[in-house]
Formats: C-alpha cells, sequence, structure tokens
C-alpha cells in the first residue's frame, strides 16, 4: 500500500500505531472517548463481539482492541480509502485474528454481519445533520464533509442499524455526538425501543456547555437503570488562564482501563 499520503500515528497504549489520511477525516478525543466508554461495557475476561458503524481509519476501533484483548471487532465503512487503510491498520497491529473491515454501506450490510448479534455496537455518526450551514459544509473535501455531515446516512440510519444488530437485552448500543442533538437522538431512541442506561456529558471546560455527550443504550430492556454520570471536563486553566488536559482525560488517554459503567 502506497504510505504517501498518509501519516503514522502512536496510539499511545500497548504499542499501537494508525495510519491515517493526511487531507481526510482525522480522528479526536471524540474517538478516544467512545472507545473508552464502549470498553467500560466490556466484561473482564468474557469474550465480547463489537460492531463499529462508521469506522474511518479505524481509530476508535483500534482504541478499543487496544483496552481490551476480550472483544472481537467488526468496523463498517463506506468510504473506500479509509475502509483500505483500516485494513492496513488491522495488519500494522496483528488484530488479523479478532478484526475484520467490511467496505460498505451501513444501510447495505453483508450477510456476515445481518448473520450476527453483537455485544456492543458502537459509532461515532457525523456530528451535524444536513440542514447545518452551506459555509461550514463547503470546508474540506468529500471524506471530511462525509465524516461531518450525514452525506452517508442519518443518525437515525445508524441507530437503527445498531438496534437490528444488537443482542436483545443483554447488548449495548454506545455512541459520542454533538452536545446539542441529545433531545433528537433520546427521541430516536425512544422510537426503536433502545433504553439509555448510562449518559455522560463532556465539557471543554468546566464553565462551558457540554459539547459532546457519550451514551449507552439497551435494546427491548426492561426497569429502570437509567444513570446519569458525572461530567467528563476535557480542559482546565492554569495560574496563567492557559488551557491544559484536565487530569481525567489525561487518565483516560495514558492509564490502564480500569472504569466500569455496567
Amino acid at each position: 500500500m502506497d504510505t504517501e499520503d498518509l501519516t503514522l500515528e502512536d496510539l499511545g497504549r500497548r504499542g499501537y500505531k494508525m495510519y491515517q489520511q493526511k487531507e481526510g477525516f482525522r480522528f479526536g478525543t471524540d474517538s478516544v472517548l467512545l472507545a473508552w466508554f464502549a470498553a467500560s461495557f466490556v466484561r473482564k475476561g468474557k469474550a465480547c463481539t463489537a460492531l463499529e458503524l462508521g469506522s474511518g481509519c479505524g481509530g476508535a476501533s483500534l482504541c478499543l482492541a487496544a483496552r481490551s484483548d476480550d472483544v472481537s471487532i467488526d468496523a463498517v465503512e463506506i468510504m473506500e480509502k479509509p475502509a483500505e487503510v483500516l485494513e492496513e491498520n488491522i495488519k500494522l497491529n496483528g488484530l488479523s485474528g479478532r478484526m475484520i473491515s467490511f467496505n460498505c454501506d451501513i444501510r447495505k450490510l453483508p450477510s456476515d454481519i445481518r448473520s450476527k448479534q453483537y455485544d456492543i455496537v458502537f459509532m461515532n455518526p457525523p456530528f451535524f445533520n444536513r440542514g447545518s450551514g452551506p459555509a461550514a459544509r463547503a470546508e474540506g473535501d468529500g471524506e471530511r464533509l462525509a465524516g461531518r455531515f450525514e452525506e452517508n446516512g442519518t443518525a437515525e440510519d445508524f441507530i437503527s442499524v445498531a438496534a437490528s444488530r444488537v443482542r436483545q437485552s443483554s447488548g449495548y448500543i454506545i455512541m459520542v455526538m454533538h452536545g446539542d442533538r441529545l433531545p433528537e437522538i433520546m427521541s430516536i431512541y425512544e422510537k426503536y425501543r433502545i433504553k439509555p442506561v448510562r449518559l455522560m456529558a463532556v465539557h471543554p471546560f468546566e464553565d462551558r456547555n457540554a459539547s459532546m455527550f457519550l451514551l449507552a443504550g439497551k435494546k427491548g430492556a426492561s426497569g429502570s437503570d437509567m444513570k446519569i454520570l458525572p461530567p467528563l471536563i476535557l480542559n482546565r486553566r492554569d495560574g496563567k488562564d492557559s488551557p491544559v488536559m484536565s487530569e481525567e482525560l489525561k487518565r483516560i488517554y495514558e492509564e490502564e482501563h480500569t472504569d466500569c459503567f455496567i
């Protein structure tokens, strides 16, 4: 594979590395947080099957695999080049035995996926819907636009597919989304009989509104098990009022996985 248009990143966990496109949509903190949150629903020592919808070059899937040896992952990406890069990342990290890349539309999944039910379905859908401003949509190439906007499926498309593939009552649907879209997402969860069980707001600073949220739900679950978790603050200000990474975010990036939200 020609790597001239790629960069090689160290994921900072167990020696895992990742190729990603210099000019394409690049993974960031939202993908890292999604993998961390998803890993917190894996029961240690028990085999777990996971499906990522809209995997890009594999940032979230690779981070999840690095956090837990118990997880095997099917990763779906519609764009040809990112899916190619993900294939290379799987080989690079010796994950061929527990990660498979599928280059397809989430709305037209192959039989290999449609024949399975997963313990975890996780996703980082585009943060902005098709009604977002034209100025924002004009920025970047096709892959960057597809990463930001609902060019290849709406939030409802992602959630409906997740609901069809997760194990009834015992599996978890996990997502990260822009903070302003929480009411919409909750409404879609209700439509597809997904019961929210864990919610965490993510704030850029403690005095700022939430920029993202992390949400876990269960399809067809009964009873009341909803918990709103303490907020995650990404940055603090030092004595000179300059932003520095919060201790909590630093712990998520650097330490071994110990969190459990089950």
